[in-house]
């Protein structure tokens, strides 16, 4: 029998008019990059949503490397398997604040703020220019995109979920920020499922995941 590096669902979810979005979803995959894609309001942002035990699903089963994580363990899940909100929301404070924030929480386990590292993703992510001290709140919406991204690789979680992670970003940097988020899988041991706009790095990526209201279909 197939053992996946995660794997989870059922998933159902349905759209504020009662439609349904999608119906007993289940998502299995490996240690890899998968490109989440589909129409728009098809709830691929509530699918990962889901996935990330942030949503209803009552009916689901959260498995990561042969390990089950019911209800009552979801905050550990959540330490496992992270959300990059497709909002990039900020905290009050600083910007090494917000990248500190996570590390004070209980679920932190033994990770430690390595502040050197998170220098190094705001050169590689173009926020060199940006000070740790200046306030997070002042930043643009695609620098907040980036704080985000840079807050999830310092957590360093089995799997991210990557929603619409290169909204506001000029070609350049998105692929700068593509690049490390796909260097995030090729270390091995990882996954990322992306949600992107458009599928101009469907060649880039190792499995294209399709959802609609007839399921999920995938492929390479």
């Amino acid at each position: 029998m197939n053992q996946y590096f995660l794997e989870c669902g059922p998933f159902t979810a349905s759209a504020p008019d009662g439609r349904i979005l999608y119906r007993d979803v289940e998502v299995s995959i490996g240690p890899c990059f998968v490109l989440l894609y589909g129409a728009s309001g098809c709830g691929k942002t509530t699918l990962l949503r889901q996935i990330a035990g942030l949503a209803p699903s009552d009916k689901a089963r959260r498995v990561i490397k042969g390990q089950e994580y019911g209800a009552d363990r979801l905050p550990e899940w959540r330490s496992r398997v992270t959300l990059m909100a497709q909002d990039a929301p900020v905290l009050r404070g600083s910007v090494e604040e917000n990248l500190v924030f996570p590390f004070g929480l209980k679920n932190a386990g033994k990770r430690i703020f390595d502040r050197a590292k998170a220098s190094k993703l705001m050169e590689q992510t173009g926020l060199g220019h940006v000070s740790m001290d200046q306030r997070a709140k002042s930043l643009s919406g695609g620098e907040r995109h980036r704080l985000n991204m840079i807050r999830a690789l310092l957590w360093d979680p089995d799997v991210l979920l990557a929603d619409e992670p290169l909204t506001g970003l000029d070609v350049p940097t998105a692929e700068k920020c593509f690049s490390l988020l796909r260097d995030f899988t090729a270390r091995g041991g990882k996954a990322v499922i992306c949600v992107l706009h458009d599928l101009e790095y469907r060649n880039q990526v190792d499995v294209l995941m399709h959802i609609s209201d007839s399921g999920i279909q995938s492929g390479p």
